[in-house]
């Protein structure tokens, strides 16, 4: 009987401390972004962006999130607007769902992981543990349609180290993304540069660096 409850103890007590997804993210939104600024931005973001060929560019984002509204210039070259769903092409010859997927791409990853609190959100209810560059870290598990989604945080503060998705996990083919520095931006930590990889290559691709706003 004492083995019984000694073992209903152990493992109430592993239960208790374990972490949900949504716990972890809350940590890592209060590293971010403290003061809930993120969902009331409305700022102007300066980027450089380098490529390995020396095909850089200097891109500005306009964005308002109280109006869903973005504004993308990309060297001049291609400008696109778009406000709720519907995209515009200013300049350039692309469509209209080119300008919606470029706002997704930049409100996405410049917005992590606070937009891992966008409804629908397909967690895996499991919280990983990882140690990276001799950081302990929570890992974030998140499976869309299209690809799976992996995201480090350190276990102690909350931010966001890094994060990586698969195109197809079971050949690990995909890309890993490596946060450096971070830049404040109307409250909100971002981190700072974006150094892309292919997986399982190791294939460097590129940093996009966020200079500062205006």
């Amino acid at each position: 009987m004492r083995k019984l409850i000694m073992l209903f103890l152990l493992v109430w007590s592993v239960a208790g401390f374990a972490q949900t997804p949504y716990e972890i993210l809350d940590k890592a939104a209060g590293y971010h972004d403290p003061k809930g600024n993120w969902q009331n931005l409305n700022t102007i973001l300066l980027f450089t962006e380098t490529r390995p060929s020396g095909d850089d560019q200097k891109t500005t984002v306009v964005i308002d999130n109280t109006k869903t509204y973005m504004k993308i210039d990309r060297n001049s070259e291609n400008v696109y607007e778009v406000s709720g769903e519907a995209g515009k092409v200013l300049v350039g010859d692309h469509d209209e769902a080119r300008a919606v997927r470029m706002r997704n791409y930049y409100l996405y990853l410049w917005g992590l992981p606070m937009k891992l609190y966008d409804e629908g959100t397909p967690f895996d209810r499991d919280v990983e543990e990882e140690i990276l560059n001799g950081v302990k870290c929570h890992v974030l598990r998140v499976v869309y349609q299209e690809d799976t989604w992996y995201f480090h945080f350190d276990q102690m503060s909350g931010q966001m180290l890094q994060y990586k998705f698969y195109k197809d996990e079971d050949a690990g083919k995909g890309e890993l993304i490596v946060l450096e520095d971070e830049i404040l931006i109307d409250g909100i930590k971002i981190p700072q540069k974006r150094s892309w990889y292919t997986l399982p290559e190791m294939k460097y691709l590129g940093t996009d660096i966020l200079t500062g706003s205006k």
